[in-house]
């Protein structure tokens, strides 16, 4: 029986909803404050303390009783165990076959090659899916121990919809990234030659990524995105029915579906894309000596100079910074920042980058060394 509003049970119901909503922020919130209680606890035992404050505990603990009574004092003690590692947030996807690793497919796609070099492992079963989302969302369920995600490349910028992803998703962390050269081809069926080709296709960020190589190229030649990733683009081309006659995509994708290259870029132009490693949320990693932290943060858009003045005055070695929209006077700032989140110096800066800002996560700390080429993990 359906409940009709303004009726009592249409009440309880539009109540219920509310309490859920409230319970997602409530939960959201307690895994920020076990993050962030992470990064002070390591800061204190790196600096020479020890891992618990029984003082400032003590401070938690009556501010609780005192706003919600004795239920409040039992409130904190339970919270505080949280914090010290005590009673762990659960480990999702811990039922993940250790092998399975998901990447944004298809087959032959530049993913699948970041998939197959980051941190490699014997036996490794690649899983490609459609969606960035969908990538993400195989390790949170457990049905994959680890993921392969794109986060910028020199050319074309951030990749939006993987950093929305890893933002949104609490049980995930970056632990490992690498920087992978793109060695993109103009394709084509066999017997096309250049002179045929009216219009190319490939995905947008392939397509953003040689837009000026293929205007000094074809400059009279159409474009059009594909859903996909470019080696559908390429994969379509074989179709009778294309409605383009070639493709950007990588090298390998061309002989994969035994396509005519009829053009290559200037290899000065050859662009990198920055790969992420990611898995289920866990303790901070011990310090490689050389690390890098990634950190995102939602700012009213009147609080930016605050930002910034706050990453100045800490001195902090900001690596990359991305900004995105994130709805009305609101930004997405992704920052990775020199240094492990358990840097005394880092983690003075996101105590004071907590002030102007609605939302602070960190994403993952990790060694630096992936940026050179080479593949590192935590």
């Amino acid at each position: 029986m359906s409940h009709v509003e303004g009726t009592p049970e249409g009440d309880i119901d539009r109540a219920r909803k509310r309490l859920d909503e409230l319970d997602r922020h409530i939960v959201r919130m307690l895994k920020e404050r076990v993050s962030f209680s992470a990064l002070v606890q390591s800061a204190r035992i790196s600096d020479g303390g020890c891992r618990t404050d029984h003082r400032r505990e003590n401070v938690v603990v009556r501010r609780y009783h005192q706003s919600l009574g004795p239920a409040g004092r039992d409130i904190a003690l339970s919270l505080l165990r949280l914090c010290r590692g005590r009673d762990p947030v659960p480990a999702f996807g811990s039922g993940a076959a250790p092998a399975r690793r998901a990447f944004l497919g298809p087959a032959s796609s530049v993913s699948q090659r970041a998939a197959e070099l980051l941190v490699p492992r014997a036996g490794q079963e690649l899983v490609p899916l459609d969606t960035l989302d969908d990538v993400v969302s195989e390790v949170v369920d457990g049905r994959a121990a680890e993921a392969v995600l794109p986060l910028e490349n020199t050319l074309s910028g951030p990749v939006h919809d993987s950093i929305r992803a890893l933002v949104a998703c609490d049980e995930v962390c970056v632990t490992a990234q690498l920087r992978l050269p793109v060695d993109w081809v103009l394709a084509a069926a066999p017997g096309t030659r250049l002179a045929d080709v009216d219009t190319v296709a490939s995905h947008p960020h392939a397509l953003a990524q040689t837009r000026k190589w293929l205007g000094a190229l074809l400059p009279r030649t159409a474009t059009t995105s594909a859903a996909s990733s470019s080696s559908a683009s390429a994969a379509g081309l074989l179709a009778p029915d294309a409605a383009y006659e070639a493709a950007v995509c990588t090298r390998r994708a061309a002989e994969h579906y035994r396509l005519s290259v009829l053009a290559t870029p200037d290899t000065s132009l050859v662009p990198v894309t920055r790969f992420a490693l990611v898995r289920p949320a866990a303790a901070l990693p011990e310090p490689s000596g050389d690390d890098v932290t990634s950190l995102a943060v939602t700012v009213p858009t009147r609080s930016l100079t605050d930002v910034v003045e706050c990453l100045a005055r800490n001195r902090a070695e900001v690596l990359g910074l991305h900004t995105l929209p994130a709805g009305k006077a609101r930004h997405l700032l992704w920052l990775d920042c020199r240094g492990h989140a358990a840097d005394p110096r880092l983690v003075r800066t996101w105590v004071e980058l907590s002030e102007p800002c609605d939302r602070l996560r960190m994403i993952g700390t990790y060694p630096i060394a992936g940026l050179s080429g080479r593949p590192a993990e935590s």
